[in-house]
């Protein structure tokens, strides 16, 4: 029974990775208990080349806990605080070092799993920035959901990591986001973002909060339309993304066209609709507004100045 106004942080040295099962469990706990934080290093993976254990391994991840592959500074806390040492010092045993990076390398490729692309058809319903909705088929509306489509390039040698996140239930696409970064051990990495609809006032509060708490992030959200962009509640949200050093602005072509390539499955070039650039006019006119309206052009014009960061290789 933790007390829901304090944060918490744990952390665990496992000799084996969790099973399918208490993965799960430890899953259910964590989406119950919002305030903790759970940090999960494992000398082994255990029955890692099984589906069903992937999986949960992935949910466990999704749901906000770190989990990575002990190395030396891991087996080294885990021996000064666990072991009855008689005050030695940890020795590595041959190996340790080739041995984690293995272990490293197949988690990574287990946590990232296989990227879910959109289709062409969710891709244009949802990402359209169209004022009203099309008919589509013999169907006359469609709800326009939350997508999220994010990007993230570190600035070194590995690999960019992307993903798309749909609202769930109990979870907006941005929350989902965020459990995703948390996640992660990010240091200087650049994040861009693809949605469908800006952030309402919780999620842009969250989203200013986990920027806050990692200042070398890079951050960038395009949105395709703003979402209740004249209630002031909504404006202030906007806002408090803008004060964390977040760039939000519109997509045009350029972004539809990335986002296309980088998130759809299909082999055919992006085919704009009509009016797309028009429409992403009168967007940012509004978005403009709201910014001036709560005097924060100023800022803006500093952060695309400053932001920006190194050029990625």
């Amino acid at each position: 029974m933790l007390p829901p106004g304090e944060k918490y942080k744990i952390t665990w040295y496992m000799s084996w990775s969790p099973c399918s099962e208490c993965a799960a469990e430890v899953t259910r706990f964590l989406d119950t208990h919002r305030n903790l934080s759970l940090a999960i290093f494992s000398s082994r993976l255990y029955y890692f080349w099984k589906s069903d254990y992937q999986d949960k391994l992935r949910r466990l991840n999704q749901a906000g806990a770190q989990i990575a592959a002990m190395d030396f500074p891991e087996f080294e806390k885990c021996w000064n605080k666990f072991v009855d040492n008689d005050g030695k010092s940890f020795r590595p045993w041959k190996r340790l070092k080739i041995n984690f990076r293995n272990q490293d390398s197949t988690l990574w490729d287990i946590l990232r799993g296989p990227v879910s692309l959109l289709t062409e058809d969710i891709f244009y319903m949802q990402f359209s920035n169209r004022h009203r909705v099309q008919p589509v088929q013999q169907r006359r509306y469609y709800q326009r959901k939350t997508y999220l489509c994010y990007l993230l390039e570190p600035y070194n040698d590995q690999q960019p990591l992307k993903g798309c996140l749909q609202n769930k239930k109990d979870k907006h696409a941005e929350i989902l986001f965020i459990d995703k970064m948390r996640s992660l051990e990010l240091c200087q990495v650049r994040i861009t973002c693809y949605l469908t609809w800006s952030p309402c006032p919780n999620c842009a509060q969250e989203l200013a909060a986990f920027k806050k708490d990692h200042p070398d992030l890079v951050l960038r959200i395009y949105t395709s339309r703003l979402y209740f962009h004249w209630r002031r509640k909504y404006q202030e949200g906007l806002c408090s993304l803008w004060r964390s050093g977040i760039q939000v602005d519109v997509m045009d072509l350029p972004q539809f066209t990335d986002c296309w390539t980088n998130f759809v499955s299909s082999q055919s070039p992006f085919r704009p609709w009509n009016n797309l650039e028009k429409n992403s006019r009168c967007i940012q006119r509004r978005l403009q507004r709201i910014k001036e309206s709560w005097g924060l052009q100023d800022l803006m014009n500093g952060l695309g100045n400053l932001q920006l960061g190194p050029p990625l290789s």
